[in-house]
């Protein structure tokens, strides 16, 4: 084969990469307006076929994006209108970060979203109305921002005709915190309560979780008591709800079961506890970046449904319990410099697929 039919398929198969992946351009087009001085974007490498082997986010079994976990990363910049193109994408967790600008309209059209976490940052302007077309939302978080105006009513709506059960936003009103009441407002009811010093936050329709929630929310609540929390990451993990669902940093299926537990770079130390195996459709326990001391318990290893295991970059120590049984866990374990296994060689490789569909 000549040099130039060489040079010509090469280039031909680089077309036909950008092609079929527009959620990698959109996510890498979104990377080159971002400060990111941790360089936690560092793998977001536009050349490889798609971005579901980039740190922080997760595809489906279709190779499209359904997850993007960017809380506490250090990232500066806006969020981009291309972020609209992620049609599949499930949880854009940004919070914790320094973005500024507006919250793009284009963010209406992730009809499939269920979490959308922009708390904590410089985000100005109003809330876009569009964000009432995300039908499947549960979770909305825009407390800590420079907003301005009131929550549309279109959004209002989702809460009685969608699944929308938690919204945080700052100065609504102002009332006592030990003064819980029910607010009927545009075509919905749920109960209103003060949580911070500023922002409320509304807690609706979760009244039926099942008795396992409670169970996995006293288990996330010993994992808080065994931890020093200098940045108050876990402030709203409140053992008196009826669930862990609401709580920051934590992901529940439609059954209100913990399905993900996301405090990388959090700042926290202390130590890992058994109860964390009560957690039985945990996919994603990610703790990367703190400063956990000790062993890790020997209970994560009957976590059958865990995916991704990240604990890399802490001070934990011991032997790396028995994984074997969790064949499709992805384990980052790297630099716990007292920590013993063979797992520390590396960490189980991504299948990235074979071409575009």
């Amino acid at each position: 084969m000549g040099l130039q039919t060489l040079v010509f398929l090469l280039f031909a198969a680089a077309i036909a990469t950008v092609d079929c992946n527009p959620e990698g351009d959109a996510l890498y087009l979104w990377k080159s307006k971002l400060v990111d001085p941790s360089m936690v974007l560092q793998s977001w490498d536009p050349t490889l076929i798609n971005p579901c082997t980039w740190f922080h986010v997760t595809c489906n079994n279709e190779n499209s994006v359904i997850r993007v976990d960017l809380g506490n990363s250090g990232i500066s910049g806006p969020l981009v209108p291309a972020l609209g193109n992620l049609s599949n994408l499930q949880y854009l967790e940004v919070f914790g970060n320094k973005i500024s600008g507006t919250i793009p309209k284009e963010i209406g059209m992730l009809t499939n979203l269920r979490s959308l976490g922009l708390h904590q940052n410089q985000l100005s302007g109003s809330i876009p109305s569009s964000l009432g077309n995300l039908r499947y939302l549960m979770f909305m978080r825009l407390n800590s921002n420079r907003l301005s105006g009131s929550i549309p009513a279109k959004v209002i709506q989702l809460i009685s005709w969608g699944n929308l059960r938690v919204i945080t936003e700052e100065n609504l009103l102002s009332f006592s915190p030990s003064l819980p009441f029910f607010l009927s407002c545009r075509g919905f009811q749920g109960l209103l309560m003060e949580v911070g010093t500023l922002f409320l936050f509304l807690v609706l329709s979760i009244s039926s979780a099942p008795t396992n929630a409670n169970l996995e929310g006293d288990a996330l609540y010993a994992l808080r008591r065994a931890l020093t929390d200098p940045g108050n990451v876990l402030q709203s993990w409140d053992p008196t709800l009826v669930n862990p669902c609401t709580w920051f940093h934590v992901t529940c299926d439609r059954d209100y079961r913990v399905t993900r537990l996301d405090l990388g770079n959090a700042k926290l130390s202390g130590n890992l506890v058994p109860e964390l195996g009560r957690l039985e459709r945990l996919q994603y326990l990610e703790l990367y970046r703190n400063n956990l001391v000790g062993p890790i318990p020997k209970e994560l290893g009957g976590l059958k449904s865990l995916l991704s295991l990240d604990l890399y970059h802490n001070n934990l120590t011991g032997p790396i319990p028995p994984l074997s049984t969790l064949s499709t866990l992805r384990f980052l374990f790297q630099n716990n410099p007292r920590l013993e296994g063979p797992e520390l060689r590396g960490s189980v490789s991504y299948d990235i697929g074979g071409g575009c569909n």
